[in-house]
């Protein structure tokens, strides 16, 4: 009789596209490090006519190495899919191309979720590295409440710390949206997360690669509309009704942090959004109010300062009708004394 093949325990699945040579070695060096060994490693090249790319990989004489060749570009979320048909493993773990894993990642992660069934799909704290000030630890929201709350704002996960259930996405067919071109992280998180509960774990496990060639980078235009098909998506999806300048202004200056607030009434509309938003979940029940509350407050927040800073504008009376329990509102007002009296 035949005797059926074992399969690993996890996939790290990796694309890669007109990589720097020496990123790919280090993050190629990282995966094969881990503390944990049960593991095969897809590597997806999408960018074929590359031929350094394969030599790079082929240099590596270990057979947890799969690599795969796409005939033609695909594009990063139509890659995406192809590894995610192409893994076995009981657990699917991410990897960009020129980032580095800590040693002890897919041990940490797979023993949580051995441990927590409910859970279907963790990331990891990570530090940003590679260009000047950037040399920081980044932590993200470990419960599924918070989690849930931040979706329509940012992504909560950090998308090449995940590790995740295969079985979860083969049941449900969850996909990367391949419309998008940078948003597909968080479409990918956020759809997973109707299924099942996820979470972070708080322990820096990864190295996140800044660099200027990153595509946050260079598509910066593209992004923004991005973000706002995904705020469309998850408004119908929950079923809220906003009008055409009420979403302009969320789009445009409350989720948008490079924006200047200028004018009184951007910073007056912005902070009303925030408030409704918040009554439409508390009625409707969609996610944890204080999970809620606590993330509309934390942007409320934000674009008040910027306003004050940026706009010198006088927005006391803002701060002060807001129900939004923004943090240190007197602090807030002493900003607002100082730089916006003129106003």
């Amino acid at each position: 009789m035949k005797q059926e093949l074992r399969t690993n325990e996890i996939s790290v699945i990796m694309p890669i596209y007109k990589t720097k040579v020496e990123h790919l070695r280090l993050a190629i060096q990282s995966v094969l490090a881990q503390s944990f060994s049960d593991f095969e490693f897809i590597i997806l090249n999408d960018s074929p006519q590359d031929k350094r790319l394969k030599e790079i990989v082929d240099s590596f004489a270990d057979n947890r190495i799969k690599y795969f060749e796409n005939e033609v570009n695909l594009g990063i979320a139509k890659s995406y899919n192809k590894l995610l048909d192409l893994a076995k493993g009981k657990y699917i773990a991410l990897m960009n191309h020129d980032d580095e894993m800590k040693k002890e990642r897919l041990k940490k992660q797979y023993e949580f979720l051995e441990k927590n069934s409910d859970v279907g799909l963790v990331g990891t704290a990570y530090k940003k590295f590679g260009e000047v000030n950037r040399f920081k630890n980044i932590l993200c929201p470990k419960s599924h409440d918070e989690i849930l709350a931040m979706f329509l704002f940012k992504s909560p996960v950090h998308h090449p710390t995940i590790m995740m259930r295969g079985d979860i996405i083969k049941k449900y067919n969850i996909r990367y949206n391949e419309e998008f071109i940078s948003l597909n992280d968080r479409q990918l998180c956020w759809e997973f997360s109707k299924y099942s509960r996820v979470s972070n774990l708080d322990e820096v496990l990864y190295k996140y690669r800044f660099h200027p060639d990153m595509t946050s980078k260079k598509m910066k235009m593209d992004i923004r509309k991005e973000r706002a098909k995904f705020h469309k998506l998850w408004f119908e999806y929950n079923d809220i009704n906003l009008s055409d300048d009420e979403v302009d202004v969320f789009d445009n200056y409350v989720t948008f942090g490079r924006a200047k607030i200028k004018d009184k009434s951007v910073i007056k509309k912005s902070v009303a959004v925030l408030d409704k938003l918040v009554e439409i979940n508390e009625s409707k029940n969609l996610l944890n109010n204080v999970a809620f509350r606590k993330v509309c407050a934390g942007y409320a927040r934000k674009r008040c300062l910027n306003a004050i800073f940026c706009g010198l504008l006088n927005i006391k009376d803002i701060i002060n009708s807001t129900k939004l329990p923004m943090k240190k509102k007197g602090q807030m007002l002493f900003f607002n004394t100082v730089f916006g009296w003129r106003k």
